[in-house]
């Protein structure tokens, strides 16, 4: 399994170098929850940010934004049924 560090300093695995399907979808799988882990670390350093500045509203802002982007993400895997 090999790795590497994305520019915002995740540890991921290199799916396009695991041999099979189920492989890379394994791979791709923990890459996801290592970003989900990282987006909730970040997420309470932001809130912490955000509480010492509470007339901020970019910290609002910034979480619109993150907040499409998750919807966006969301929306292109199939709803659970």
């Amino acid at each position: 399994m090999k790795t590497q560090t994305s520019d915002t300093g995740l540890n991921l695995i290199l799916a396009q170098s695991e041999p099979t399907a189920e492989a890379a979808y394994q791979a791709h799988q923990a890459n996801i929850a290592i970003i989900l882990a990282a987006l909730h670390d970040r997420l309470a350093a932001h809130a912490e940010r955000a509480a010492a500045d509470p007339t901020n509203w970019g910290f609002a802002g910034d979480l619109g934004a993150i907040q499409g982007r998750l919807l966006e993400a969301t929306e292109f895997m199939p709803p659970v049924r």
